[in-house]
């Protein structure tokens, strides 16, 4: 887990440097350099937390179960919780306008067949592709 100083910045300093931050991870993003941005600034660690929690909107948002959530992503049951009740307040609005029409949301189905299918080897339980994989 990340360690953060108990040495505290003043609340004014504070949202100085939180606003200087995200106004340049905007440019990054802008100039199409985000993600090497991100790269060079987060440790591996923090990457995967960060596309874990994203994850776990997306695949709420899509109305997948908890466990199967906690399954695939490894994590506890609580933490995805936590983030539904999240969700259903009307938290991560802009999280959801960005995933609407991405290439994550197929993805995540990807994931979710594949814990429901036995990676692949049992048919899906109902939609497309059922008949296929009986074949």
């Amino acid at each position: 887990m990340p360690h953060v100083s108990n040495n505290k910045l003043e609340e004014e300093e504070r949202k100085a440097l939180y606003r200087e931050f995200m106004r340049s991870l905007e440019k990054a993003f802008d100039a199409g350099k985000g993600g090497s941005a991100l790269q060079e600034f987060l440790t591996y660690t923090e990457r995967e937390m960060f596309a874990k929690r994203f994850a776990v909107i997306a695949m709420l948002e899509r109305e997948v179960p908890v466990s199967t959530i906690a399954r695939s992503l490894k994590m506890s049951p609580a933490t995805i919780d936590a983030m539904q009740a999240k969700l259903e307040a009307g938290r991560y609005g802009e999280i959801l306008k960005v995933l609407k029409g991405r290439s994550l949301g197929q993805i995540i189905d990807k994931i979710s067949n594949n814990l429901n299918t036995a990676g692949g080897m049992l048919p899906p339980y109902i939609g497309r592709g059922r008949k296929k994989m009986r074949n």
